[in-house]
């Protein structure tokens, strides 16, 4: 539908040009036809083809075809009555001129066609009637010409806005997932290089294979999932054993405490899953750069109950991840994982919080609706 839309302005060209004929308007309207047809029409539709299929219009070759237009007016001035043919012509030019225009030439060359098809109908006899009726037609097409312009400049803005978001999330993810497997191959090497123990050493490598190999992957799927338009993005995580495969790839398993609510593996969504996926991930590498791997982490995922604004409840899913003092870690952080885990947990109309627990330890709560807000 929307193809046979836009060539709807062809239809008029065979009934204009065979009233033209069958009425006798004579052979210098006939040459102005003729010559419009034969110098615009292709150009016209070439242009139109070629937006058709994404690709960009020959504005060189347009204002040709407008020149060409203007030339036809010509004869038409001296004929004794308006040619429907170049007019019709004329303003499917102005519109894809006033659409497209880039260059001065380009705008004087709209002008000018403009101009010209309100003066030689106001040569004619009735000529008032004749310059009002075409200015009404030509004001027109300006007005729809440079309203497509704007809407063009619209998806082009919307397009640019939508590729930043993308790199910005895709920025999001690689520091996300780098930054953990990164952490724990640091801490890995770290604990393998003060020790002489060949089974601390053979398991330390194995660890530093295994997040190593993970990254990569990870890396290569998010990079592959959004190279091609057509792609939809896979989720990181996309239910429990998201959250199990996190704790158990952290540390010593002695050290580590993980309650699942039974209910949350049926009442949470898959967009929920991924985003407690990435709060969980960048929770234990905080834990291990300020607080060491062999600091005690409880992980605990249930579902809750809160009270609105509204005076309505509503259930929500909340990670709580806590650890207590350890031996120390790599430092200090930048701050961005968590600024940008609040964005992502905000957008889903969700909270995060995160702060000391007062006893040389550490807390961090992510609190996400079960039914999260659909947003744009």
């Amino acid at each position: 539908m929307k193809t046979v839309i836009t060539w709807l302005w062809l239809v008029p060209l065979p009934l204009t040009f065979a009233l033209e004929l069958v009425t006798g308007t004579g052979w210098l309207l006939v040459f102005a036809d003729m010559f419009a047809l034969a110098v615009a029409l292709p150009v016209l539709m070439r242009d139109q083809r070629r937006v058709g299929r994404g690709e960009d219009p020959n504005i060189g070759l347009l204002t040709l075809a407008a020149l060409g237009l203007v030339l036809a007016l010509a004869p038409v001035a001296l004929a004794s009555t308006l040619s429907l043919t170049v007019l019709w012509l004329s303003m499917v030019a102005t519109v894809m001129l006033a659409r497209w225009f880039v260059t001065r030439t380009q705008l004087l060359m709209l002008v000018v066609l403009a101009v010209g098809n309100i003066i030689v109908p106001g040569l004619m006899n009735d000529g008032l009637t004749f310059a009002f009726g075409a200015s009404t037609v030509i004001v027109a097409s300006l007005a729809l010409g440079l309203l497509l312009r704007m809407v063009d400049r619209s998806l082009l803005e919307r397009h640019a806005t939508a590729v930043e978001t993308e790199r910005h999330r895709m920025a999001t993810e690689l520091h996300d997932l780098v930054a953990h497997e990164v952490t724990g191959i640091v801490v890995l090497s770290q604990a393998a290089s003060r020790s002489q123990d060949m089974q601390v050493l053979t398991t330390a490598l194995s660890r530093i294979e295994e997040s190593g190999n993970r990254a990569l992957v990870e890396i290569r799927s998010l990079v592959s999932n959004t190279s091609s338009a057509s792609a939809a993005r896979s989720p990181v995580a996309t239910g429990v054993q998201a959250v199990i495969d996190r704790v158990d790839g952290f540390g010593d398993p002695e050290n580590m405490s993980l309650d699942i609510d039974g209910t949350v593996a049926e009442a949470v969504p898959s967009p929920v899953w991924t985003v407690l996926d990435r709060v969980l991930a960048e929770a234990l590498t905080n834990i291990r750069r300020h607080a060491g791997a062999g600091a005690p982490v409880t992980v605990r995922v249930a579902t809750a109950a809160s009270a609105r604004v509204d005076a309505r409840t509503e259930s929500n899913v909340v990670l709580t991840v806590a650890n207590g003092p350890g031996s120390g870690g790599l430092g200090s952080g930048s701050g961005s994982g968590l600024r940008g885990l609040r964005e992502r947990v905000d957008h889903l109309g969700g909270e995060l919080v995160a702060g000391p627990d007062g006893e040389g330890g550490w807390v961090l709560e992510t609190r996400i609706p079960l039914n999260p807000p659909d947003r744009e």
